[in-house]
């Protein structure tokens, strides 16, 4: 059993098509760097694009194409950026041999700088090889801070202090199989080193895709299993049930179609950027076959927006995942405490009436009081 939030249609409006060309078939993973603000998009042929926005044609153009090296794999499947700063650097992850490479100087030669060979046996756990096409399929790298901050524990239950291999964070794969979101930390410096720190259930049978937002802390999970499309949002918290990632929103009605494979959203320090409305960021979707291959989707809300959350206890100003966290009800963006009704002081536990439940409550805690 997962903990999961009260299910949600689409948040992010319909999407536009962004020219991609040479990849009709294929595309597979996508990431997000905010600090060139570039989104970097991959083939399973190890064909990789970047592209950025265009304020003249008020769109997302291409910057460049590159082809990398035949040492990462033949079937590629995600990417990712671990330090944006450094943006000449991409990961990308193979579902034939579960293998991540750190791929670099892209802005000339790519190279195969290191790799990991993720199915081999450590720590007492092991990577699922690809199985009738299903396999690993997403990655995404979360640092140090952002885990500290969720109160983020490995998969058993035992507590996390931070990373120990020199990457600063943890390296996450989403897989096919039983849609597990397995953890691994990786030393940068050396081949095949690594430790496995076994895999947490998520609210679906398979993992497609992976974003993590930095400027939110929250990670995103794009599920499609039999091609049909959800979206769940974690804090990376299990605090429900160990091993089971906690969900604080799943978006499972009126999705886009199609065999979407790959997610990246800009931070929310892009809201009303790059098309966007005020109150919205750009969300993007990579599709394995079909049209269009690449989409955009203005419309997705920015979640660091607070307004008054109402519970039967009082208000708060909170943002609208905490204040659904809290049972409570959000009214909007910038509004106030003063909106919320006035509390009923008999509605003990909080239904909103007063009722023979709360008179049992009060009569339970009947007595002297310390």
């Amino acid at each position: 059993m997962t903990s999961v939030a009260i299910a949600s249609p689409w948040p992010g409006g319909p999407g536009s098509e962004i020219d991609i060309s040479g990849a009709s078939s294929d595309l597979s993973g996508a990431t997000w760097n905010a600090n060139s603000q570039s989104l970097w998009v991959v083939r399973q042929n190890r064909t990789v694009w970047e592209f950025a926005y265009d304020a003249e044609s008020m769109g997302f153009e291409l910057l460049r194409t590159l082809g990398l090296p035949a040492e990462i794999g033949s079937d590629i499947e995600a990417c990712t950026q671990v330090d944006h700063a450094a943006a000449n650097e991409l990961y990308t992850l193979d579902e034939n041999d579960g293998r991540i490479s750190r791929v670099n100087d892209l802005d000339g030669t790519p190279s195969v700088l290191r790799s990991w060979e993720l199915t081999t046996p450590n720590n007492g756990h092991e990577l699922p090889g690809e199985s009738g096409g299903a396999g690993a399929e997403a990655l995404e790298f979360v640092p140090d801070a952002d885990l500290l901050a969720a109160g983020f524990r490995f998969p058993d239950g035992s507590a996390f202090a931070g990373s120990t291999n020199g990457m600063g964070g943890l390296m996450f794969v989403g897989h096919q199989i039983e849609g597990r979101l397995h953890v691994f930390d990786l030393n940068p410096d050396v081949s095949d080193n690594f430790i496995n720190h076994g895999s947490f259930l998520t609210a679906a049978s398979e993992i497609a895709g992976l974003h993590f937002d930095r400027s939110s802390g929250l990670m995103y999970l794009w599920h499609n299993p039999a091609n049909v499309n959800s979206l769940e949002v974690s804090t990376l918290a299990s605090e429900e049930q160990i091993g089971t990632i906690d969900t604080i929103e799943l978006y499972d009605s009126d999705m886009p179609s199609g065999n979407l494979e790959g997610i990246a959203l800009v931070g929310n320090d892009a809201c009303g950027a790059f098309g966007a409305d005020e109150l919205d960021r750009v969300l993007f979707l990579t599709q394995d076959g079909g049209d269009p291959p690449l989409a955009s989707f203005n419309a997705y809300p920015c979640d660091n927006l607070e307004g008054a959350c109402c519970v039967s206890s009082g208000c708060d100003v909170v943002t609208e995942s905490s204040c659904t966290n809290f049972g409570g009800i959000w009214l909007g963006n910038g509004t106030t405490c003063e909106s919320c009704p006035a509390p009923c002081a008999g509605d003990l536990d909080g239904s909103g009436e007063v009722t023979v439940e709360d008179l049992l409550t009060m009569l339970s805690d009947w007595g002297v009081c310390p």
